[in-house]
């Protein structure tokens, strides 16, 4: 046999393709207060508190006079796009249209979260809403002070205050939990090992992984909020266009969105600092 019958031989491709590991589109969606207008400014409106007193008999009902304000937010516009050369694509057996619309479309929802985990991010909180890191991960006390706080806060226990933490502090804080994780406290259905869930309520909370919070070091942010709290604002949802493009010869697969997100009152916001360890 020829010593160069190794260039004979027959290579076979597999049409299926591979997509890179990445979060497939928004988990934030949903969570969050949201407006949808054609508009570039977005303004969302706020009122006080107030408080009742005693009056003398026909005397004047006290007035409470509570505040009225307001939160603005400019939206931004975000683009993302690829070329697709026709040529190219009859040179394979792979969907090369199809993967670039899916692409983009997953990194159009992760920009909504980008914006929503930005907004609660760079608040100046008040204090007891930013809990040090101090070396440790998500344990007991630090759950146990988002708890008190929310509480200390007035904001209300109606399953809509949520905690967003990494997959670092789910398994090495909350999984060590004995009271996140024996059925004595939380009933079968809801054992995170049994279902591998990566999202439950527990306390009155939704607790949530997700791969986008900011670090620094091994001081990873972690964050709680009550939705009402935060804002989206939408003046446009995904757009997707595949336009033919002569000066190139290729196909152009483009996305576009206009969104920004906002804190509308921080008191319903916290900081979790978690020491994540490699």
């Amino acid at each position: 046999m020829s010593n160069t019958i190794d260039t004979a031989f027959i290579r076979i491709f597999d049409a299926e393709v591979f997509t890179a590991y990445q979060r497939n589109g928004s988990q934030l969606r949903g969570m969050t207060r949201e407006k949808m207008g054609n508009a570039r400014d977005f303004t969302f409106q706020k009122y006080g508190t107030g408080s009742l007193g005693t009056k003398a008999k026909h005397g004047l009902v006290p007035v409470m006079n509570a505040d009225h304000t307001k939160v603005e937010v400019t939206v931004s516009d975000y683009y993302g796009g690829e070329y697709i050369d026709d040529l190219d694509e009859i040179k394979t057996n792979i969907d090369e249209r199809g993967l670039a619309a899916t692409a983009l479309a997953k990194a159009g929802g992760r920009k909504v979260d980008d914006r929503i985990v930005n907004a609660v991010t760079v608040q100046n909180l008040g204090t007891g809403q930013t809990i040090a890191a101090g070396g440790t991960s998500f344990t007991r006390a630090k759950v146990l002070q988002v708890f008190e706080r929310f509480g200390e806060n007035n904001i209300p226990d109606d399953g809509n205050r949520v905690v967003v933490l990494s997959p670092d502090a789910w398994v090495n804080g909350l999984m060590g939990l004995v009271e996140f994780t024996n059925q004595d406290y939380v009933g079968a259905s809801a054992l995170p090992w049994v279902s591998g869930i990566t999202a439950k309520r527990w306390m009155g909370f939704l607790w949530m992984q997700y791969t986008g919070l900011s670090i620094a070091s091994t001081t990873r942010t972690c964050l709680a909020w009550h939705k009402p709290a935060v804002a989206l604002a939408v003046n446009s949802e995904l757009k997707t266009n595949f336009d033919w493009v002569p000066e190139r010869a290729a196909y152009f697969a483009q996305i576009r969105m206009s969104c920004e997100a906002v804190v509308i009152e921080n008191t319903g916001c916290m900081k979790i600092d978690v020491t994540e360890t490699a």
